[in-house]
Parts: C-alpha cells; sequence; structure tokens
C-alpha cells in the first residue's frame, strides 16, 4: 500500500509538472517548485524525466534576481513533441484540424462531400491521417484523435446525431486500432465550450455557457472548470425544448430558429426545392423581403432561448457559435442588444471563425486524452484566425 501511495504522489506531482509547462509560456525549475510547494530535488527528478521524453524545450538563460546569483534556465513545453488530429463531419463537408501538443494549429482544412457514405468519408480521414503521420515535424508523431459529433454522446459513443449516420460503426474502436491512439467523440456545442475554456485569451471563467446555432441548436456548460454533460450526456439540448407554435401546436426550439429552420422556412416562401447557406446570406444582404422576414422571426425565438439558457444555466458569460453571425454580425449585435435590455448583465461574446471553435475544442480534449490529464486545465495556444467579439 506505501509504494501504491508513493507512486500515485508522483504520477501527480507529474502531472502538476506538466500543468505548468502549459500554463506559463516560459518558466524555470525554481518557478515550477515555489508554485507547487513541491521541493527542487522531486521537481529536478520530474523535469529530467520529461526532458528525456522530449517533452521540454530549453530557450536559454534568462536575467538574474536582485539579489544576483547564476541567472535561471528557461524553458517550456515542446511543442513539437506530437500533434492531435480533430474532424468534424457536417451535413456536406467534412472539417480537419491538426494541433501540436501546445494547441498551435499545425493545419485546418474543410473538404466537401459529394459522397456521405460513412466508409467513404472514413477513408477520407484516414489517408489525411497517413499523409501527416508522413509529413509531420514532430518526434512521436500522432498522440490522439477528436471528434466533433453534432448530437448526442455517451461514453464515448453517437446516442443521436441526426445529421450524421454511422451505419452502426463504432468510430472510437475503429480509429483506435487503426491508429493505435486515444480516440474522443464529443458534442459540438460542448467542444465550443471546450474551447472558450482552455484557449488562451482568457477570462477564465469558471462557469461558461456557449450557444450554437447550426443545424440545430445546443448548449455547452462549463461548471467549476469541469464540462457538464448531464445524463447520458443529454446536457444542454435547448434546441430540443418545447415552445408553442403559431397555430397553438408544440414544436421543438431548433425547428423554428436553428439556421436549417430558416433555409426551409425561405426556400418554402420562395418555391424552391433547398436553399445553401451562402444563399441565405446573400439574399439578406440584398434586402430580400422573404427573407428579413423569415430571418426576424426566427431572432425573436433565438432572443427568448438564448435568454431562458442563460437565466437557466447562470453562467459568468455566455459565447456563440454560429456561422449566420459570423456572416451577419449585425444579427448577432441585434441578439446582444436585446439580451442587455432584458437584463442579461454578464459579458456577450460571439465566436468569430465559429467553424473551428469545435474542432479545437476536440483537439483540446484529445490533449488531455493523451497525458491522462482530463481533470486538469491547461492553457493551449489561442490561435490567430479565431477572436472573441463583444
Amino acid at each position: 500500500m506505501k509504494n501504491d501511495s508513493r507512486s500515485l504522489v508522483r504520477v501527480t506531482n507529474r502531472q502538476l509538472v506538466l500543468q505548468q509547462l502549459f500554463n506559463h509560456p516560459t518558466t524555470t525549475r525554481a518557478d515550477i517548485s515555489r508554485e507547487l510547494d513541491i521541493n527542487k530535488s522531486t521537481v529536478s527528478a520530474i523535469y529530467n524525466e520529461l526532458n528525456d521524453e522530449g517533452l521540454i524545450e530549453e530557450l536559454g538563460q534568462g536575467e538574474s534576481t536582485n539579489r544576483g546569483g547564476r541567472k535561471p534556465n528557461l524553458v517550456c513545453l515542446d511543442k513539437r513533441y506530437g500533434f492531435v488530429a480533430s474532424f468534424e463531419v457536417g451535413t456536406n463537408h467534412l472539417r480537419i484540424m491538426f494541433n501540436y501538443i501546445n494547441g498551435e494549429v499545425i493545419s485546418y482544412e474543410a473538404v466537401m462531400l459529394n459522397n456521405r457514405d460513412m466508409l467513404t468519408i472514413m477513408q477520407l480521414m484516414k489517408d489525411r491521417l497517413q499523409k501527416m503521420e508522413q509529413n509531420n515535424d514532430t518526434r512521436h508523431g500522432l498522440l490522439a484523435i477528436g471528434f466533433s459529433v453534432h448530437g448526442i454522446v455517451d461514453d464515448n459513443q453517437i446516442v443521436d446525431a441526426p445529421f450524421m449516420n454511422t451505419n452502426g460503426i463504432d468510430l472510437a474502436a475503429y480509429f483506435e486500432n487503426e491508429f493505435n491512439v486515444p480516440t474522443v467523440l464529443e458534442n459540438e456545442a460542448n467542444l465550443a465550450a471546450i474551447f472558450e475554456r482552455d484557449f488562451g485569451d482568457r477570462e477564465n471563467y469558471r462557469d461558461l455557457l456557449t450557444i450554437s446555432i447550426h443545424k440545430g441548436i445546443g448548449a455547452g456548460i462549463i461548471a467549476n472548470h469541469q464540462l457538464y454533460r448531464g445524463f447520458h450526456g443529454r446536457a444542454g439540448e435547448i434546441g430540443r425544448s418545447l415552445v408553442v407554435g403559431q397555430n397553438g401546436e408544440l414544436v421543438k426550439v431548433e425547428d423554428l430558429c436553428s439556421e436549417e429552420a430558416i433555409l426551409n422556412r425561405i426556400a418554402k416562401e420562395k418555391g424552391l426545392a433547398e436553399l445553401t447557406p451562402m444563399q441565405l446570406y446573400e439574399l439578406y444582404r440584398q434586402h430580400d423581403e422573404a427573407t428579413e422576414k423569415v430571418v426576424a422571426q426566427a431572432m425573436q425565438q433565438l432572443q427568448k432561448t438564448a435568454h431562458n439558457a442563460v437565466v437557466g444555466y447562470g453562467p459568468q458569460a455566455v459565447y456563440f457559435d454560429s456561422p449566420l453571425f459570423d456572416e451577419i454580425p449585425e444579427l448577432y449585435q441585434q441578439l446582444r442588444d436585446w439580451l442587455q435590455v432584458y437584463h442579461v448583465d454578464i459579458p456577450i461574446r460571439m465566436i468569430k471563425g465559429s467553424e473551428m471553435a469545435s474542432l479545437l475544442g476536440a483537439s483540446s480534449i484529445a490533449i488531455h486524452r493523451f497525458l491522462k490529464m482530463d481533470q486538469y486545465s491547461l492553457t493551449l495556444k489561442w490561435p490567430k484566425s479565431v477572436s472573441n467579439i463583444k
């Protein structure tokens, strides 16, 4: 029992030292020892172990203190230890991202899908992974894989994904067997919340909410720095809430104000078989009367849905993740102003570059899972192509 206890303490100390490397752009052994209140010899032993594994990059000497003495050796996490991959399967696209272990984006790609057969899509993912493995500049290559899922995920399994037919394939098991790395699946809205929690802007809210408006509507909930999934992963499914429709019938919120609902209603109004998001944006910019009317009605419902979510969950800040807002920012501004009128007095933000948010969240959970540090707060490198807009 004593040996088990010592082993646990050593594992914990190693994880705490690693956390310091993630959470400080540069540090020293002395700083780590002081921050963690762990003796210098223990920190040095763990440091040497991590350095031998390739997790530490030595940056040279820093400035000595006012008291003089030897200049400290500055170090940081070595991003080229390895990389993670993340994937998001949309209705007509596959988004792919590769990140170094510090979260820095290596590459991002959106591939249009002409064939939605899941085996074909999986082969495309495999091809991209194999190509990256052959051409990356890291020491250990692929470390883990994350998937962003538009639907409910429980115990690493897709429970309900209306826009993604896996034909009974266990994605996690398949890719773990193919590439021998941890593979993690998570709901898209949850991953947007993880992105806001983990990537470096950072106001460091303990409790935050993201509201994702895509084909459906969902909320990601961070409570006391941890993702709240609820029973069987069903927390945050605000788009499935019931409201009274125009004819007195009960309808789901996302059938009234999701991007999919808006597209369908405008297509119906204009007698079209279908309408693409890009066509919607263009019609709105042209002040098409039918389009403006449908969007205005959807925004009225979305305002109430967002207000109720904020009141119900009680976050310190709320973030909106929506391609519609990305393309038509004045709609976000209308929503923000309405919420403020109705006494939502917390920070309200829009994620600019929303198409990358859930992939960045997926890269974070992949990094955490590889390190076996799911419960630890790690600060990852904020991407230049994404910003939070007030």
